[in-house]
Parts: C-alpha cells; structure tokens; sequence
C-alpha cells in the first residue's frame, strides 16, 4: 500500500469514527437545549438515570398545610398549619414524617411510579430578550397510590391517592439540581389536602 493510499485509508477512518462519536453527542446536547416560546405536556417513562435524578432531591425539614379561603376541615388529627418534616427512602419508595407543634406525628407512604406526566414552558414574559437559551418552568408530576398512619389515619382508604409535584427552572432534561419546591396533594372519598415546601 503507497503511502498516499494510507494516508487516505486512515482519513477515512478517522472522519467515520467521528460521525459516529460526535453527531450522538451533538443529538444529545441539543434534546437538553429550551426554546423560546416552548410549551409542552407530556407522559413519559421514568427511566433509571432519572429515578436516580429524582432519588437525589433533599426535602427541606419543614412543610406547611395548604389553605385556601373555604373550609380547611381536612380530617387530618391535627390543628397546625407548619409541620417538621423528615424522609426516609427505600428504592421507590418514600415514607414522609410529619410532626406538628404538639408532638403528634403521622407518616405517607408514596411508591414513585414508573411514569410521570412532564410539563415545561416558556415563560417569554419574564424572560430577558437576549437571551438564546431560556430557563423553562417546568414540573414532573408524579401519580400514586399513599398509605398513612397516625394523624392521617382516618383520611386514608384503600383508593386514596397522592399527587406530587416537583416544581423548579431550567432545560428539558430531568436534572434534579432544577427542583426547588414541592406540592403533595393527597385525595380520596376521605382525604382532601395538600402541603408544600422546598428542597435543600
């Protein structure tokens, strides 16, 4: 083989192991980037690499009781609005202390489930003109059925369900760093409440 033969034989080669390195990389970049004016709500599987996103939010110790101007009688044992809060987590599953000012406490138990619903979108109104690449608000919902003890015993039934909303700022993709706050809606024939509060 002459020389200008291998020259061109190894060209070739070099330029085919990058199309094949490089383009998949640039796909994967580009899946991440927001766009102005983007709106979208979809079902998605939850995959590992972003259950493993999701494992990694650290609740903030307090939550508080969601309330609104009508009745507040939410069946839960308790009479307080701010609660102490601590999450322990095994796998996919995620049980919820709650403790109120006098002592009284009571666990949810969610199991994440595989699927989630995503929502993102383009808040262009509070967006800066310039910029090329816009922080979406978005929310991953995530959708179950909850156990519970102590003071929320009496609101739960076997068809009670959870709603848990992981809010925050950023791309399309799930990166965990992006969730700042957190709405737990809780309903059933009984049970008809929410609490929010932050991560760490």
């Amino acid at each position: 083989m002459s020389a200008n033969l291998r020259k061109i034989v190894s060209f070739v080669v070099g330029f085919c192991v990058f199309m094949i390195f490089a383009f998949p990389q640039e796909a994967h970049a580009c899946a991440c980037c927001a766009n102005k004016g983007q709106w979208s709500q979809n079902s998605q599987q939850i995959s590992n690499f972003e259950f493993e996103e999701i494992n990694k939010l650290q609740f903030s110790p307090v939550a508080n009781l969601y309330q609104s101007a009508g009745d507040n009688n939410t069946g839960i044992s308790s009479n307080s609005v701010n609660y102490t809060l601590s999450v322990g987590k095994k796998e996919r599953v995620w049980n919820l202390l709650f403790k109120d000012k006098a002592g009284k406490t009571g666990t949810l138990s969610l199991t994440i489930p595989n699927q989630g619903v995503s929502f993102k979108t383009d808040l262009y109104a509070a967006s800066k003109p310039t910029s090329a690449d816009p922080q979406l608000y978005k929310e991953l919902r995530l959708e179950g059925k909850v156990t519970g003890n102590g003071i929320f015993a009496n609101t739960i039934t076997p068809d009670t369900k959870f709603r848990l909303v992981l809010q925050g700022r950023g791309n399309n993709c799930l990166i965990s760093d992006d969730f700042k706050t957190w709405n737990l809606q809780v309903f059933g024939p009984k049970a008809n409440y929410a609490f929010y509060s932050s991560f760490k």
